[in-house]
């Protein structure tokens, strides 16, 4: 049949499509129709993230583009490590490491200094 044979691929007008990465670092490749190898990743400037092998992307392509990773879906995900690259980052609110206050955490380090 004509439809049995049709492969899902994003379209060219940017349609996404959500995939599962089989390779992470060095060279990203996701799994959708087939794999897809050497697709870039997209994200806001100056943040820095690397989805892992398994983990599930949105995958979209623009005209005349080769696809390219945009984001994840996050519901209870928190990453091992976010790295923000810029000149200055500006955090508005209270700012916690772990179970402290970004406050009580200088204090805290202060207070091992005075020993």
């Amino acid at each position: 049949m004509w439809l049995s044979g049709q492969q899902r691929r994003p379209a060219e007008n940017g349609e996404g499509q959500t995939g599962t990465v089989t390779m992470s670092g060095g060279e990203l490749a996701v799994e959708l129709d087939s794999e897809r190898r050497g697709l870039e990743l997209y994200g806001p400037a100056g943040y820095l993230w690397t989805p892992k092998v398994g983990e599930r992307v949105l995958v979209i392509q623009g005209r005349g583009e080769i696809p390219c990773v945009v984001g994840m879906r996050t519901g209870d995900y928190v990453p091992e490590k976010v790295t923000l690259d810029a000149e200055n980052v500006v955090l508005e609110g209270q700012v916690w490491i772990g179970d402290m206050t970004l406050e009580e955490y200088i204090a805290m380090i202060v207070a091992s200094m005075m020993g």
